[in-house]
């Protein structure tokens, strides 16, 4: 398919019958297509890209959010937001009929988004709910969201990146902006089963501050290190791909079976002799099962310039000095 040097008009990006866009943008406890969410931003667009509505609200992800120093949300301010179940309604509502648009929608919002509205209809039964396919603004080559916008001339300060809003606006104004690589929706997003007029949405919690500062974090990864081990010794590796394919894991296993390591699954209660992960961020349930047992990880990258019995640099997640726990 030929790259086109113009962008298309945004109401050619739209399927006949949608309503508009929703651009959305969601904060998170890590990263991997089984983080949690603990903030979600949407603007709804008209066709023409004007915004018609601004929505957002903290979410208690349920969990330990091992990653505030990122987007500034921790587990105090997370504590009194909703659940995503309890405003999953609501913003299934206001997705209705529209095209869905996020950065790096098919590989990072879509799939955490679909998993988190699959779980809320195991108690809202009677809501059905397609998110069509949507327009992914990320381009091939990857580019960050902060590169994207400084190459279109789009202000993205440090105090907005890695805030839901914050991203969502950038997001909006360089669609209004226009990007060539964008292709047309084919299908926008579908509800049935809830009524608008019938919703009681729950509090939400808009976030009110963008700081990072003062954070009352009692536990981070902290140094340590780990030993390679020889040849039969075991590997366990994780990385952020939820289907089991990540081209940072398969680097690393090929590195292993140069070294003679035979992997293993990534088992916190019965760990490998050296556990690889391909980022510290990721969240999933093995994740927060190695971090609550105190187990050392090494990065992938660390390990594939490693050799059979080196000492190398690791992490473990534990108590911060000085928090008095």
């Amino acid at each position: 398919m030929a790259l086109r040097h113009q962008p298309l008009p945004l109401p050619q990006l739209l399927p006949a019958g949608a309503k508009g866009f929703a651009v959305l943008d969601l904060e998170t406890t890590g990263t991997g297509q089984l983080c949690r969410i603990v903030e979600i931003a949407l603007l709804l667009l008209t066709s023409e890209g004007e915004i018609e509505q601004e929505w957002s609200t903290v979410i208690n992800p349920g969990v330990a959010i091992p990653n505030a120093a990122v987007h500034g949300i921790d587990d105090c301010l997370a504590a009194s937001a909703p659940s995503f179940q309890a405003v999953a309604p609501t913003l299934a509502a206001l997705l209705e009929g529209r095209v869905l648009i996020a950065h790096n929608l098919d590989r990072f919002d879509g799939p955490i988004l679909r998993h988190h509205f699959w779980e809320a209809s195991e108690v809202l039964s009677e809501m059905v709910l397609d998110l069509g396919d949507g327009i992914d603004t990320m381009p091939n080559p990857f580019l960050s969201l902060g590169k994207l916008c400084s190459a279109h001339g789009i202000n993205l300060s440090g105090d907005d990146a890695h805030t839901a809003l914050g991203d969502t606006l950038a997001l909006a104004a360089l669609l209004r902006h226009g990007l060539p690589h964008l292709h047309p929706s084919r299908a926008p997003v579908r509800v049935a089963g809830i009524s608008g007029s019938e919703l009681e949405p729950p509090p939400l919690l808009p976030r009110t501050s963008t700081s990072r500062q003062g954070l009352l974090r009692s536990h981070d990864w902290l140094d340590t290190t780990v030993t390679i081990p020889t040849v039969g010794g075991t590997i366990a590796l994780h990385g952020e791909d939820a289907h089991g394919w990540d081209f940072k894991v398969q680097k690393a296993l090929a590195h292993a079976s140069t070294l003679g390591l035979s992997p293993i699954p990534f088992e916190p209660d019965g760990p490998a002799d050296v556990m690889v992960v391909t980022s510290l961020f990721i969240d999933s349930p093995l994740m927060r099962r190695l971090r609550s047992a105190g187990l050392p990880v090494v990065a992938s990258k660390v390990f594939q310039e490693a050799r059979s019995g080196a000492v190398v640099a690791a992490k473990c997640w534990g108590v911060l000095r000085g928090t008095g726990l």
